[in-house]
């Protein structure tokens, strides 16, 4: 009798996303396709436990975060809450689901695949890239609903754009085609609908294939240049950058470069004298 292959924590069960992990890569997708993947509590508590177990995971370099069917998330249906005096809150911790995005150790991407509004567009902020297929629209939509800001898109969103033009986005919000987010830095890369899919799994793949020391270790670079004087910076990155040529992430490197076809030169030996 064959054994089951272990199911990885980040899988759930979960009832609102689905989670698929093979490593170096996992999947994290909203998956409330028949309500456009609109947020509710119970995804809110899902999401920060998943992202929480994937952060854990040494094995993976990259993570990416993407919505089932034709929508990536649309933020929340907020007819219950604003109508019920006692609604159904998630407790606060969970907003750190954004703080994961950012902060934990693989790069993650969101690949919107739709409408991305309200708590989806936070968290797409809060990823290290944002790819988009053509059709998709954004929106911070908090304002229009008498609501200020959640999981700190203003943060994310004035170090990806500048400090101006994260205050245009959250005062005076707009619906923000593909092209419009491309254009104004949001996002990097915009695909057409019908090559959107293949075009994703290519980058993911890509990525996926790169060591993941160097991978890890870029993401860790960008972080802590998010902290630190550039004196601070250079010094710690220089430490972190020797440090690939030896023990264990020398072989890594190595590695890397004859995968590019690169021939390394063998060292001098030096005969001895007679």
């Amino acid at each position: 009798m064959t054994a089951e292959p272990s199911r990885h924590p980040a899988q759930g069960p979960w009832t609102t996303l689905d989670v698929r992990v093979d490593a170096p890569v996992a999947w994290v997708r909203f998956n409330r396709p028949a309500a456009h993947n609109s947020v509710i509590p119970a995804m809110m508590i899902e999401i920060h436990a998943a992202l929480t177990e994937l952060a854990r995971d040494d094995t993976l370099s990259v993570v990416v975060l993407t919505g089932a069917g034709r929508t990536f998330c649309p933020g929340a249906d907020l007819t219950a809450a604003l109508t019920d005096h006692n609604p159904d809150l998630p407790p606060v911790a969970v907003y750190q689901s954004a703080t994961l995005l950012h902060e934990m150790p693989q790069l993650t991407i969101a690949a919107v695949n739709g409408g991305c509004a309200g708590a989806g567009f936070a968290w797409a902020a809060a990823c290290d890239l944002r790819i988009a297929t053509a059709r998709a629209r954004f929106s911070v939509a908090f304002p229009q609903l008498g609501l200020t800001s959640e999981l700190g898109l203003p943060w994310t969103l004035s170090r990806a754009l500048g400090g101006a033009a994260a205050r245009d986005l959250c005062f005076l919000p707009a619906k923000l085609t593909a092209d419009d987010a491309r254009r104004i830095g949001l996002v990097a890369r915009v695909f057409p609908d019908d090559r959107f899919e293949a075009e994703v799994d290519a980058m993911v793949t890509e990525l996926g294939s790169r060591p993941r020391r160097a991978v890890r270790g870029m993401k860790a670079n960008i972080l802590l240049a998010e902290r630190s004087g550039l004196a601070e910076f250079v010094d710690a990155e220089a430490r972190h950058h020797q440090s690939f040529f030896t023990g264990s992430a020398r072989a890594e490197s190595v590695l890397a470069l004859q995968n590019q076809g690169l021939q390394l030169k063998q060292p001098e030996t030096t005969e001895p004298r007679s």
